[in-house]
């Protein structure tokens, strides 16, 4: 098993405001990246599509586990290229929040030597980018 994850990051929000945002799965295109294609969206799952050196993959994921407040987890759906958990970990500072993703990943051993850890960490790494944004925009 892998473990990724990104930075701490300090946001404007709070720590309820942001699991709201983070819990309800049919707003996460907001922060995916661009190349995610077909994005379809419920409170607890979603799906899209994302082309990685020429390959259309998809990808789905589902809540596995919700801690108001704390944690949103996410497993893969019935379409899934490995086994992975990954985790939205959320803490209140002062008036705003922090936020960290976190990736358990079985990575397997062809997907590794094609570069799987560092795409997954870009992922992880822009995601969270792309949240501190839309925290700072005031979008969550």
């Amino acid at each position: 098993m892998t473990t990724l994850q990104t930075a701490t990051a300090t946001l404007p929000v709070s720590a309820d405001a942001l699991y709201a945002f983070l819990s309800d799965l049919s707003k996460h295109r907001a922060f995916l990246e661009p190349a995610a294609q077909n994005f379809q969206g419920e409170a607890d799952r979603h799906s899209y599509v994302i082309e990685v050196m020429g390959m259309k993959m998809p990808q789905e994921l589902v809540v596995k586990e919700r801690v108001p407040g704390q944690r949103v987890s996410l497993l893969p759906g019935g379409k899934k290229m490995f086994d992975h958990e990954l985790r939205f970990e959320i803490a209140a500072s002062g008036s705003g929040s922090t936020l960290r993703l976190v990736d358990e990943a079985d990575i397997p051993a062809m997907m590794k030597m094609m570069g799987a850890e560092k795409l997954l960490q870009g992922q992880l790494d822009t995601a969270l980018a792309r949240i501190q944004e839309l925290a700072a925009q005031g979008r969550i």
